[in-house]
Formats: structure tokens, C-alpha cells, sequence
């Protein structure tokens, strides 16, 4: 008889992080409509299972950022790993400790406001990418005045500001929306978060913004951070920016997010521009190579104020 073949290996769909989110998402809309006919104890469980859920999703976008840092910029993520391992920590006492019922929903809070002002951004430097492409194909009014889509770049600075702690800045009002051409401060190693992240060009021209796009790869608390309740007021929000045909990285950007309660905002912005988003930048503030990939923890590489 002739040998039987083996049967083909199974290809598994490979799954981002943001999905894995939108998962978890509704899994727990579907918990909290069952919600009532539980006893504390299941609610208890039902805290633990989330709080692992998020931890996870985070630490699959850690490696994930990790992994394109690393090929891309061919830099150290010797403290990326060291972040990840301490998530996984992080993540076991998570599945171990009792949590209550009111910490749980605190989390929850924390979850939703963080994301919503995380699409925000997302959203602002997508707003950025259509100015800029505006401002290099509108005529210039022959006068030294800047035209209309440059006027509403500043404009826009002064929209994108309140979602970002004031210690962020790295310069003052004036500067920021001022109407000079210069940057006014070294882009190839900090950002004001006021500013666009990321824009991608073809020569001197930002090309169009269907070309490229940002979005929030992951929201995160940091169970690190906690109050008397056991709950934690800050997260760990990821973006990543993407050509919109080949789905290749070119930017990504962390920043912690805080909420008091009623309102948020991020701080600690850290952002990175890989290999194959560099070569798309204004090679007037183009990155050197070799630059540093800072760490996507809160507190890591980056200095006060949003150095990267």
C-alpha cells in the first residue's frame, strides 16, 4: 500500500491586539448584562477574569511593539523584555489577589475613559495628516503669510492640548502656536505632544492622509499603581500608525493616561519612528540612525516633558 501523506499543519489567523481588545470588550458586555444574578463571589471572579483579560492584551501589544521596534530600528529591547516579564507578574497576581466589587468598577471606568481619549488622539493626529497634505498643495499667498491649512495646523495644536497633562509641553503657548516654520525644539529627539507625531512625505510634499493611518493598538491599567480600594487611576495606552495597503508600521507611540475620577489625560509620551517610516519623513527633521527606542513603560526612556 502505498504510504499515507500526513495531513497538512493547521495555519492558525494571526490576531492583533486591538482585536483581542474589541474581544474582551464584549465579553464583558455580556457579563455585566448577567451581572444581577450573581453572588458577590461570582462578581469577585468576574473582577479577577477581566483584570487578567486586560493584562494580557497588554502584553501582547508589549511584544508586538517590541518585536517592530527590534527589526525595524535594530535597537536594544533589553527593557522591553524586562517590562513584559514584570507584566507577567503583575498578571499572576492579578489572577490571585481578591478584588472588590467597587475596585472592579473603577477598572472599568478607568478602561473606558482611557480609551475613549486614546481614539481622540488617534483620531487629532489623523486631522494633522490632512492639514499638513493641505498646506503643501494650497497655494501660498506670495506675502510671507502662511496659508489657510497652515494657520489651521496651529489651530489644531491648541485643539489637541487639553488631552495631554501640561508637564508634557516642551515649550510655551507662544511657541507652540506661533506661526514660524521652525520647530521650536529638536524633533529628531523630543516631542511636544501639541505637534504631529508622525507625517509622512514624498520630497517636501505630506503625502495624502489616506495613505497612512493611527490607531490605538491597546489599553492597559497599570495594576502597578493602586489606591486604599485596590483600584489604579492610570493606564498604559499604545498607537500605532500603519500604511493603510501594505498594513506596514511606520510609527508607534505609548503614553501614560491618569484620571481623577471625572476627567483624563496622558503624560509620559514616548514616540518611536521605524525604519520604514523614516524614509517617508521631511529629511529636513528626518531621525539619525541609530536613534533610541524608548521603553514602553510610563516612566521609562523618555524625559520629563516627552522626549523620546
Amino acid at each position: 500500500m502505498p504510504e499515507e501523506k500526513p495531513a497538512a499543519p493547521k495555519t492558525r489567523k494571526k490576531i492583533t491586539g486591538a482585536e483581542l481588545e474589541e474581544r474582551f470588550a464584549g465579553w464583558t458586555t455580556r457579563q455585566h448584562e448577567r451581572v444581577q444574578t450573581r453572588s458577590p463571589e461570582d462578581n469577585a471572579r468576574l473582577i479577577r477574569r477581566s483584570v487578567t483579560a486586560v493584562m494580557g492584551v497588554g502584553i501582547l501589544a508589549l511584544i508586538v511593539a517590541t518585536g517592530v521596534a527590534g527589526e525595524s530600528c535594530k535597537a536594544s529591547t533589553s527593557d522591553n523584555e524586562a517590562q513584559i516579564v514584570q507584566l507577567k507578574g503583575q498578571l499572576d497576581d492579578a489572577r490571585s489577589t481578591p478584588v472588590k466589587a467597587d475596585a472592579g468598577a473603577q477598572l472599568s471606568k478607568l478602561t473606558e475613559a482611557a480609551a475613549a481619549d486614546a481614539k481622540k488622539v488617534a483620531t487629532g493626529e489623523q486631522t494633522f495628516a490632512a492639514l499638513y497634505h493641505q498646506a503643501s498643495v494650497q497655494p501660498s499667498r506670495n506675502n510671507g503669510a502662511p496659508n489657510q491649512a497652515t494657520l489651521e495646523i496651529i489651530k489644531h495644536r491648541r485643539d489637541m492640548a487639553p488631552l495631554f497633562s501640561k508637564d508634557s509641553f516642551l515649550v510655551s503657548d507662544k511657541e507652540a502656536y506661533g506661526t514660524s516654520s521652525l520647530t521650536p525644539f529638536d524633533a529628531t529627539t523630543e516631542i511636544d505632544p501639541r505637534h504631529a507625531w508622525y507625517i509622512r512625505y514624498v520630497g517636501q510634499n505630506a503625502v495624502a492622509p489616506s495613505t497612512y493611518a493611527w490607531k490605538v493598538e491597546t489599553v492597559m491599567p497599570d495594576l502597578s499603581v493602586k489606591d486604599g480600594s485596590g483600584a489604579t487611576n492610570e493606564a498604559k495606552v499604545v498607537w500605532l500608525c500603519r500604511d493603510t495597503k501594505s498594513g506596514e508600521v511606520l510609527a508607534w507611540a505609548s503614553a501614560r493616561y491618569v484620571h481623577n475620577g471625572t476627567t483624563g489625560a496622558f503624560d509620559h509620551l514616548a514616540l518611536v519612528v521605524t525604519a520604514a517610516g523614516a524614509q517617508y519623513e521631511n529629511p529636513a527633521i528626518k531621525m539619525p540612525a541609530g536613534s533610541g527606542v524608548p521603553e514602553l513603560s510610563g516612566t521609562g526612556a523618555q524625559k520629563k516633558g516627552g522626549k523620546r
